[in-house]
C-alpha cells in the first residue's frame, strides 16, 4: 500500500524511500505468501550477499576493503565486527564438532603440570572469544603507531585490523576442516599445523601490504612488520603475565597450558 507519508516515522513521501528513516514508500500487506517469497526469502539472499561480499573481500584484499570502508563506502559490506562474532562461533562449533566425531584425534586428554596451569587453560577456553578480539585494539595500536603516513586515527586502524581478524578466522575455520579430511588421508598433524600458520602469518604481512604498501617502500613495509611482530609478541607476553599472576595469585612458577583446546 502507498500513502502519503511513511508509516513509520511519518514524514512526507518524496520518493520510493523516505528521507527521514529509509523505509520504503511501498509496504505491502503482510501475508503468507509474501512473508515467505519476500521478507524471508529476500531478506536472506540479501543479507547473505552481504555477508559473503565482505568475506571474500577480507579473504583477496583485506586493506584495501578496509580502507574502501574507511573512506564511505560502506553500503555493500556486512559489518566486520558482527561478521567477527559469527565466524569464531562457526570455528568454535567446528571445532566442537571435531571432537565429538575424532575426540582423540582432536583433543587428547591433558596432563597438567599444577593448579595454576589448569586454571590458565581454562581461562582461555572460557575467554577464547575475547582473546580473539583482543587481536584488533593491539594490532590497531601497533600499526596507528608504525604506519603514521595514511592518517588515520585509532578507530580507522581499528577497522583495518578488523577486516584482517576476519581473514584470519575464516582461514582457521577453514584448517579446521583438516580434522576430518585427515581422517581419511592420514596427513601429519605437526605438518599441518605448520602449513596453516605459514598461511595465516603470510595473510597477515599481506594484508598490511595491500593496506599501506603503496605509501612505503619495501624495505619499509618489511622492518615495519618485523616491529610489528614484535609488538603483538610483547603485548601477548604481558597479557599471559596478568593473567598468570591473575590465578595464581601472583606467585608465579612453571606452567603449561594447551589455549583454545
Amino acid at each position: 500500500m502507498t500513502n502519503p507519508n511513511c508509516l513509520n516515522c511519518g514524514d512526507q513521501l518524496t520518493n520510493k524511500f523516505c528521507s527521514g528513516c529509509g523505509q520504503k514508500a511501498d509496504t505491502h500487506r503482510i501475508t503468507f505468501k509474501n512473508f515467505i517469497f519476500h521478507d524471508v526469502v529476500h531478506g536472506t539472499f540479501h543479507l547473505d550477499k552481504g555477508i559473503l561480499f565482505t568475506a571474500k573481500q577480507a579473504l583477496v584484499r583485506p586493506g584495501k576493503a578496509a580502507l574502501e570502508y574507511i573512506a564511505g563506502k560502506r553500503k555493500r559490506y556486512y559489518n566486520v565486527f558482527y561478521l567477527i562474532l559469527m565466524a569464531i562461533g562457526v570455528m568454535l562449533f567446528i571445532r566442537h564438532i571435531d571432537e565429538l566425531l575424532y575426540p582423540e584425534e582432536v583433543l587428547p586428554p591433558k596432563v597438567y603440570l599444577n593448579e595454576a596451569s589448569r586454571k590458565m587453560d581454562e581461562l582461555f577456553i572460557q575467554k577464547s572469544k575475547f582473546i580473539l578480539f583482543l587481536y584488533v585494539p593491539f594490532a590497531a595500536l601497533n600499526t596507528f603507531i608504525l604506519f603514521r603516513r595514511k592518517k588515520l586515527n585509532l578507530s580507522e586502524h581499528s577497522i583495518i585490523s578488523g577486516m584482517i581478524l576476519l581473514g584470519i578466522l575464516l582461514l582457521g575455520t577453514f584448517a579446521n576442516l583438516y580434522f576430518p579430511i585427515n581422517n581419511f588421508l592420514n596427513w601429519s598433524g605437526m605438518a599441518a599445523s605448520m602449513v596453516v600458520t605459514v598461511i595465516i602469518n603470510a595473510y597477515v604481512i599481506y594484508g598490511y601490504i595491500n593496506a599501506f604498501g603503496s605509501d612505503y617502500s619495501k624495505w619499509g613495509i618489511a622492518y615495519r612488520m618485523v616491529l610489528f611482530y614484535a609488538l603483538i609478541c610483547l603485548e601477548i607476553y604481558i597479557l599471559f603475565v596478568i593473567a598468570f599472576g591473575f590465578v595464581s595469585n601472583w606467585k608465579f612458577g612453571p606452567v603449561n597450558i594447551a589455549p583454545f583446546g
